[in-house]
């Protein structure tokens, strides 16, 4: 059989290559048969710590062909071969992202060392390309750089191909396996031991130290669909996966709540979204000298008190308070969405009743908005709400006092419970925050009323 084993350098965050080399290694011969090496003009920036690892610099790569130049002879040397690769994932997707952005396919069947190590090789401290061949007495010239790399790798082909006794290359060469698509530091038995369930799962590097916090409502295929996503951030990521936790938690609501308080707790690397916690923005009322309520979106700052609900920014403030307008028809020039002098524009499309006209009684007008806001619970709300358990005979509950996400917890469906107490003495402490909040409003808003048990259901809305 022939591997084409490659090795690439690129840019970094953009993953532009710099430089490729591919040795196409002969097992039956037990020699290389072919080669392909070249520099790779990038079309854009090296930055200055690149050059440190990899001695490529801008200038080296200037009059270096384009990939589109050398595209044809890397698709030849490659084909009906065994893409291989140390930590395959990242080189074959870049590769094949270069090929895409051509209007091109690249496909290849992949081989990983790093993980076909691990299992032959087992019991070594690290697996990365120079601590492993150091532990195999490989000695490897011109380290960082993609022909140095690249017979490095094939020399630890050749150990692989020796050594393995239990078949592993060639179960990882099945066209059934997952093996080439998983990160290249993570047991296949941690992958098969995730549940198809609902819940929470975390991703670990070396140290344990978690990396990124999802939720899923099929916790397996979703944490499967980050080892199939090749953009440069999940690529990187991958590389540092030693270890996948969870947390089943039956309910979708549920998931979203814990997902976004271990965000917080835990402040992981790969996650960008909902790791700070703010409440810039809140929605209030007033009434003008006419007597027609008004609802505004502002600063936190300049409504301390008596705000009716809080946003992390703007958008999702007016997002909110547009879908209030929508659905119950409210005028938005009085809700200070727009800002005509004359009557809304939604009045003309049938929209707002005509309030801003006189063409609707203030009492009337005034009903709707104290119907608008009383269809999700205040801040100042205490109430559960159920929802799935992790099993058919349980069930989880959120429990909110005052307006503040208290935690959440599981009871038996046939459980009496049904007081703030006993709700209480179930609950798995959490923080509150306002990405939360939105969540749980956004819940109440879609759920049916037997599914929420109100503390203080007489609590209305304060302006």
């Amino acid at each position: 059989m022939e591997y084409a084993v490659v090795d690439i350098e690129t840019t970094g965050a953009s993953n532009k290559i710099t430089e490729v080399a591919v040795f196409v290694y002969d097992s039956e011969k037990r020699e290389i048969v072919d080669e392909f090496v070249s520099l790779v003009n990038p079309e854009t920036h090296i930055p200055s710590f690149i050059t440190g690892l990899t001695g490529i610099s801008n200038e080296m790569v200037m009059d270096a062909p384009r990939f589109y130049e050398i595209a044809k002879d890397l698709h030849s040397i490659t084909k009906d071969r065994v893409f291989v690769a140390h930590n395959v994932n990242f080189d074959y997707n870049v590769i094949r992202s270069e090929y895409k952005d051509l209007g091109a396919e690249f496909r290849r069947k992949k081989f990983c060392t790093v993980r076909t190590s691990r299992k032959v090789f087992p019991g070594l401290r690290s697996y990365s390309l120079g601590k492993l061949c150091k532990s195999l007495g490989i000695t490897i010239e011109d380290r960082h750089r993609a022909a140095g790399d690249a017979k490095a790798t094939v020399k630890l082909l050749q150990l692989l191909l020796d050594n393995d006794t239990e078949d592993h290359i060639t179960n990882a060469l099945n066209a059934r396996s997952k093996e080439a698509t998983l990160p290249p530091n993570l047991e296949r038995s941690v992958y098969d031991s995730l549940p198809e369930l609902t819940g929470v799962y975390y991703m670990h590097d070396n140290d344990g130290k978690v990396i990124y916090v999802g939720k899923a409502i099929d916790i397996r295929k979703r944490v499967n669909s980050h080892f199939l996503d090749s953009t440069p951030g999940k690529l990187r990521m991958k590389k540092e996966i030693f270890d996948i936790s969870y947390t089943v938690t039956g309910s979708e609501l549920l998931a979203l709540v814990l997902e976004s308080a271990e965000i917080k707790n835990h402040f992981p690397e790969y996650n960008r979204a909902q790791k700070y916690t703010s409440n810039a923005y809140v929605l209030c009322k007033f009434q003008d000298q006419e007597g027609v309520l008004h609802l505004e979106i502002a600063k936190k700052k300049k409504y301390m008190q008596g705000a009716i609900a809080a946003f992390s920014n703007v958008v999702k403030a007016r997002t909110f308070l547009s879908q209030l307008v929508n659905q119950y028809k409210l005028c938005s020039k009085y809700c200070g969405l727009q800002t005509s002098s004359k009557e809304c524009f939604d009045y003309q499309l049938g929209i707002c009743k005509g309030i801003c006209r006189g063409k609707e009684d203030i009492e009337s007008y005034n009903q709707r908005v104290e119907d608008a806001l009383a269809s999700f619970v205040l801040e100042t709300g205490s109430y559960v709400i159920l929802d799935k358990g992790r099993h058919r005979d349980e069930r989880s509950f959120l429990l909110i006092e005052g307006g503040q996400y208290q935690g959440y917890g599981f009871l038996d469906t046939n459980s009496a419970v049904n007081d703030q107490e006993g709700f209480r003495d179930r609950l798995i402490t959490q923080k509150h925050n306002s990405d939360i909040q939105h969540i749980i409003q956004a819940a109440i808003r879609n759920k049916r009323p037997e599914e929420i048990i109100y503390f203080d259901r007489e609590v209305g809305v304060t302006g």
